[in-house]
C-alpha cells in the first residue's frame, strides 16, 4: 500500500454532499464557523465566484476548482460584495442532495453559478496527523488537472446524480447511495490532486510530497513497531544522515522521531477503535515495549488514555484503563 492510501487509512475521513446549489449572479453566500473536525468543501461546476476567510485575501475560484477549509473556519463565497448583490441562504438540507436555485438562476436571464457543498468529519480532531498537517484553506486548481483525472470525473458524475447537468432537480433511483459513495471518494482524489500541485506547508503532508524523503514516512507506516535511527532512514532515501536530517526538519517542520510518534499514536488510536487487541498487546504493536510509556504517550497525544479513548468510541464498551492515569 502507498502511503497516501496508508495515511487515509489510519485517519479515516467521511464524507457528505449536503446540496447543489444554482444561482444566477449576482449572489452572496456566508458561512458560519464549524465545529472542529468538521471541514466545508465548496466544488464549482460551473461558472465563477470569489472565497473570503478573514484576514486572508479572496481567492478567485472557477470551475473545476474545489476548496476546502480544513479547521471549519467561516468564509464567504460568492460573486458580489454585500453591498453589490443580495444575500442568498441555503439551510441545512433535510435529506442528501438538495438542490437550491435562486429565481435569477431559474429564469436564465443571467450567468449561472453552480456548485457542490458538503463536509467532510475528521475522526479525533484534536489529535488526528492529516487534519493538523493541512492549511486553514485548501485549494485544487481544476484547469491544472489532466484530461481524464479522476476528480474532473468525478464532478461530472455528481453533477448528473445531483439533479442533471441543466439543474432540473430531477433525481434518479439510488442517487443520495451512489452520491454518498461518490462522496467518499472526493476526499482521497482531492488529497491527491492538491499534493500533485506542490499545495503542502510543512508537514507530513509535505513529506508524502517530497520525492525522496516519502520513502521514510513510507518505511514508518510500513512498520511502525521498529525501531527507525536516522542511518536506517537516511539510507532508504539515499541520502547521507546529515542531509537527511536537515532535509526532513526543513520540509516535515518536524523530527524523524517526532513524525514517527505521530504515526505509531494514529496506528493505535485506530486498532483501539477497530480491533480486539488489549491495550498492552497494541502498544508493542506500535513499538512500546512498556505499557505505561505506551499509555503515556498516548495521553499527551489525544488527551486521554487508551482506555477511555476506546470506550468513547464504542459507547461505553471496552475494556477498562489499564493503568492509573490512562
Amino acid at each position: 500500500m502507498d502511503a497516501l492510501s496508508r495515511l487515509l487509512s489510519l485517519h479515516p475521513v467521511r464524507a457528505a454532499l449536503d446540496i447543489r446549489c444554482r444561482f444566477g449572479e449576482p449572489w452572496n453566500l456566508r458561512n458560519e464557523a464549524l465545529a472542529l473536525g468538521v471541514a466545508p468543501y465548496h466544488f464549482i461546476l460551473e461558472g465563477r465566484a470569489w472565497v473570503e476567510v478573514a484576514g486572508q485575501p479572496p481567492l478567485a475560484l472557477q470551475a473545476g476548482d474545489l476548496v476546502l477549509f480544513a479547521r471549519g473556519a467561516a468564509h464567504g463565497i460568492y460573486t458580489a460584495p454585500p453591498e453589490r448583490a443580495a444575500a442568498v441562504r441555503v439551510v441545512d438540507a433535510a435529506a442528501p442532495v438538495q438542490l437550491h436555485v435562486n429565481d435569477g438562476a431559474a429564469g436564465g436571464a443571467q450567468p449561472v453559478s453552480d456548485f457542490l457543498c458538503g463536509q467532510f468529519h475528521f475522526e479525533s480532531p484534536h489529535s488526528n496527523a492529516l487534519m493538523q498537517a493541512m492549511p486553514e484553506v485548501v485549494l485544487v486548481r481544476g484547469d491544472e488537472l489532466p484530461e481524464g483525472h479522476g476528480l474532473r470525473m468525478l464532478a461530472t458524475l455528481l453533477r448528473d446524480e445531483c439533479g442533471g447537468s441543466d439543474g432540473s432537480g430531477a433525481l434518479r433511483e439510488g442517487a443520495q447511495a451512489v452520491v454518498a459513495g461518490l462522496a467518499a471518494a472526493l476526499f482521497g482524489l482531492a488529497m491527491r490532486a492538491w499534493l500533485g500541485q506542490g499545495g503542502p506547508q510543512p508537514g507530513l503532508l509535505a513529506l508524502l510530497a517530497h520525492p525522496r524523503l516519502q520513502r521514510a514516512v513510507q518505511a514508518m507506516l510500513d512498520a511502525p513497531q521498529d525501531e527507525w535511527p536516522l542511518e536506517r532512514l537516511a539510507a532508504a532515501c539515499h541520502l547521507s544522515r546529515a542531509t537527511f536530517a536537515r532535509q526532513f526538519r526543513e520540509v516535515g517542520g518536524a523530527t524523524p522521531g517526532d513524525m514517527l510518534q505521530q504515526l505509531r499514536m494514529a496506528q493505535a488510536a485506530r486498532l483501539l477503535a477497530y480491533g480486539k487487541m488489549g491495550t498492552a498487546e497494541i502498544g508493542e504493536a506500535v513499538g512500546y515495549q512498556s505499557e505505561a510509556a505506551f499509555n503515556r504517550v498516548f495521553k499527551k497525544y489525544s488527551g486521554i488514555g487508551p482506555g477511555a479513548y476506546r470506550r468513547r468510541l464504542r459507547g461505553g464498551a471496552g475494556d477498562a484503563d489499564p493503568a492509573p492515569g490512562a
